[in-house]
């Protein structure tokens, strides 16, 4: 048999199956695999490869014996950022690549969560505000960090750009897994320094958004990017990660 035709074969039944499940309904049981060879009129060693395929992709779940039955999923976050995580490790990513795919987004997130309706945008920021006043004078690097993802994903989900949104938790996901000590001692002078710096960039994203100032949103958020990437980074020499 031709490779070539034999690819193009399962692709085109991939394709078809890809389309099969994300027309049901979530966790929907598509059939069986003889139902599956009727309906994609394709032969069963063909119906398996794609099934680990998609089972892959995190559109399918295969279960076996008597009762089995083929049913359609959807991938979630985790797992993606799980598969791109992995292969990342391999190409040897640079911090200063981070930062600035980092940057470019939440400076467009920012953008685009200033731009929305004013009835969807201030329960957003009156929600973070209230969470930025509870935050201690002497807040451990820790909970800046937990009330700093907080605030990213509630602005994101403001943006409504969920492809975005991906990247940049994909983004954030693989950082987090490089840096999990604080990069200086909690309750010292380099620490509140930062604490006071981040808490008023902070503000001024909000009152960016409040406002509906995409330009001064651009701002602050390139303001915030720096703060951590200075704090994170501090000048140092680029690595790879893999090093």
């Amino acid at each position: 048999m031709d490779v070539a035709a034999g690819r193009s074969t399962i692709d085109a039944a991939a394709a078809q199956m890809r389309a099969i499940v994300l027309a049901a309904e979530p966790d929907a049981l598509l059939g069986s695999e003889d139902a599956l060879l009727a309906r994609l009129g394709v032969s069963r060693s063909t119906v398996r490869q794609i099934a680990r395929l998609l089972e892959r992709e995190g559109l399918l779940r295969v279960k076996r014996g008597i009762n089995g039955g083929y049913y359609g999923t959807r991938p979630t976050i985790a797992t993606v950022q799980t598969a791109v995580s992995a292969y990342l490790e391999t190409l040897g990513m640079e911090t200063e690549d981070l930062a600035t795919v980092a940057s470019v987004l939440w400076v467009e997130v920012m953008r685009r969560a200033a731009l929305r309706p004013r009835e969807h945008a201030l329960p957003v920021v009156e929600t973070l505000r209230r969470k930025l006043e509870r935050l201690k004078p002497a807040a451990a690097f820790a909970e800046i960090t937990r009330l700093e993802q907080e605030c990213q994903r509630a602005v994101l989900e403001l943006a409504q750009s969920p492809y975005i949104a991906l990247i940049f938790q994909i983004n954030v996901a693989f950082a987090a897994r490089h840096f999990t000590s604080p990069p200086a001692p909690d309750g010292g002078g380099e620490h509140r320094t930062f604490l006071q710096a981040w808490r008023q960039a902070k503000k001024m994203e909000l009152s960016a958004i409040e406002d509906g100032d995409a330009e001064l949103a651009a701002l602050a958020a390139r303001h915030m990017r720096n703060l951590w990437h200075q704090q994170l980074w501090n000048g140092a020499t680029p690595t790879k990660f893999n090093q």
